[in-house]
């Protein structure tokens, strides 16, 4: 009888030693799969299948707005990184440079000499900073016969920015 008490005994030590082992290991293979490296690959299938329907959906939005800049009207002039609609044609803006470049140094230069080309935002020089953008604007209609950042048509302006929407264009 006594041995079978000490066996007993023994059983249950090792059945505990076992359950505790067992929750150790459990634990630890929790612990490895939020380390970094476990997490890397996951994130790394993760991006990969975002990035691929993002190139998707930046597809289908690029034929979307291509369909809507078909049917929209208007000149397009893009100022300081932003685009906005506007009511000038070529001839306007040649017709602007030479008006403009005509006008002694003194005047294009004084405070407050602005145009808005046609756009819901102006530019305007500054003799006090000595700062002349529309000198480099009146040169480049000059040179080129219109700014390298105008769009006779909406249709024009969406195959250079395709990924643009054109209702986010500025009236």
């Amino acid at each position: 009888m006594e041995k079978i008490k000490q066996n007993k005994i023994w059983i249950t030590i090792v059945v505990i030693g076992i359950i505790v082992i067992g929750i150790l290991l459990a634990m630890l293979h929790q612990q490895k799969q939020n380390s970094p490296e476990a997490q890397s690959s996951s994130f790394a299938s993760s991006a990969k299948a975002s990035s691929a329907s993002t190139s998707v959906q930046d597809k289908n939005n690029e034929k979307a707005y291509a369909k809507k800049a078909a049917k929209m009207s208007g000149h397009v002039l893009e100022i300081n990184g932003k685009e906005y609609f506007t009511s000038w044609t070529k001839a306007d803006f040649q017709k602007w440079a030479n008006s403009y470049m005509s006008m002694n140094l003194d005047d294009r230069h004084k405070d407050g000499v602005k145009e808005s080309f046609g756009t819901s935002t102006t530019i305007e020089n500054s003799d006090t900073q000595m700062l002349y953008p529309l000198d480099n604007w009146a040169k480049e209609i000059q040179d080129k016969g219109t700014p390298s950042n105008y769009f006779n048509t909406v249709k024009e302006f969406n195959k250079q920015y395709p990924g643009v929407n054109p209702d986010d264009i500025k009236k």
